[in-house]
């Protein structure tokens, strides 16, 4: 039975630009970012993530290297304005989760149906799936986080890679193609060849590609800036129909020949869904920056990305 009173958490940065904390950030979300709550963490044990059922209590207000507060339903609902082009919601696996999940969207969406909405969900049946788009959920987030099956488990990933699989392809099949994202953690131990022969499967599907990189429980994000550099060329290579295979040398880790893009420079903000920036996420506001939020941190940004960019052969 679910209870009276819906709690959620919300990222820092959500509830500043509500007005809901006395915060000023350095970069505003551009979507309101929701967590599912969860008194117990989630019944995962994903060795990365902070909400897992095993990782300590006092961790459970952070996601990446990002603070998220609770709030119940309804004082979300009070304070809720037009502010944000997307809102996301990000389950975690309990009794009923599902159920409690559809009740915040149809909450929120009882003072807010216009705003666009995207669902971050663990493998569920599809008729669960059919059931949020009804509520106005256009978009689909998965979490496959590691890029072979070997990472997917030796992570502990919950269910099966195969499985993970399926439900990829039961989101195309409700959602449509180009709106389902497949979220991938570089610095989980793959190489660049795997990561990139992953998305390729993702695009593939139908798919696009949200890309992070991975934080530990203290918060440190100590991926190699080339590796991820060029995972995010791959990743833009494939979002315009190109094989990243002619242009990067997946061995010595250089772009070999001129990348046929208008603006490289595209390749390197955030991915996932529109208007998905998650500001910080993965690294401090001293770099290096992982995933650019915005143009105006890319031009405070631009001296040191053009260093990260010569060191693995791409001049701009």
């Amino acid at each position: 039975m679910l209870k009276d009173t819906v709690l959620v958490r919300a990222s820092v940065g959500t509830l500043a630009k509500l007005k809901l904390v006395n915060l000023k950030v350095l970069e505003e979300p551009t979507t309101a970012y929701l967590l599912q709550y969860s008194e117990r963490g989630c019944y995962a044990q994903c060795r990365f993530c902070l909400q897992a059922r095993n990782s300590p209590k006092s961790t459970r207000e952070w996601l990446g290297r990002v603070t998220w507060l609770s709030v119940s339903i309804e004082e979300l609902k009070r304070s809720w304005s037009r502010v944000f082009y997307r809102v996301c919601l990000q389950t975690v696996i309990k009794p009923l989760f599902h159920l409690e999940a559809l009740r915040i969207v149809r909450e929120l969406r009882s003072v807010d149906a216009e705003t666009p909405f995207s669902l971050a969900i663990t493998p569920v049946n599809i008729e669960i799936l059919k059931a949020f788009k009804e509520l106005g959920v256009d978009a689909l987030g998965v979490g496959l986080d590691a890029t072979t099956q070997a990472l997917f488990e030796e992570w502990r990933k919950p269910y099966s890679w195969n499985l993970y699989w399926r439900f990829i392809e039961k989101g195309v099949e409700v959602y449509g193609p180009g709106n389902v994202y497949v979220h991938l953690i570089a610095g989980l131990g793959e190489s660049l060849k795997e990561i990139v022969e992953t998305m390729k499967k993702v695009y593939r599907h139908g798919c696009g590609v949200a890309l992070f990189a991975y934080t530990d429980a203290r918060g440190v994000t100590s991926v190699d800036i080339k590796h991820y550099r060029l995972a995010q060329l791959a990743r833009y290579l494939l979002e315009n129909g190109l094989d990243p295979d002619q242009y990067i040398d997946y061995e010595k880790k250089i772009v070999k020949r001129e990348l046929p893009l208008n603006n490289v420079l595209e390749a390197f903000y955030t991915s996932g869904c529109p208007h998905c920036n998650r500001p910080f996420y993965n690294e401090g506001p001293r770099g290096p920056l992982y995933n650019i939020p915005s143009q105006r941190v890319l031009r405070d940004y631009l001296e040191k990305l053009k260093a990260e960019l010569r060191s693995v052969g791409v001049e701009i």
